[in-house]
């Protein structure tokens, strides 16, 4: 619950300590909250390219097939 609330934190140190310990804690085979899925959401789509940054490596790291589903058209953008 702490790394939601890093993530959910406007600060880029405060992101990528909360997505640290949420790479630390899953994997790809573990169900992922919907909330983890909403914030990614959130960064991929944020202003600073740093911030995008740690969200596509959390991405890649705990990634799901539903979770690709619900980001693909955030990451084909990117690309």
């Amino acid at each position: 619950m702490e790394c939601l609330k890093s993530i959910a934190s406007a600060g880029f140190p405060e992101k990528m300590t909360g997505y640290l310990g949420l790479m630390l804690l899953l994997d790809e085979r573990q169900e992922v909250p919907m909330v983890v899925t909403n914030s990614l959401k959130q960064d991929l789509n944020h202003i600073n390219q740093y911030i995008v940054g740690l969200a596509l490596c959390a991405l890649g790291n705990i990634c799901s097939a539903e979770m690709a589903c619900d980001l693909a058209p955030e990451v084909e953008r990117l690309l």
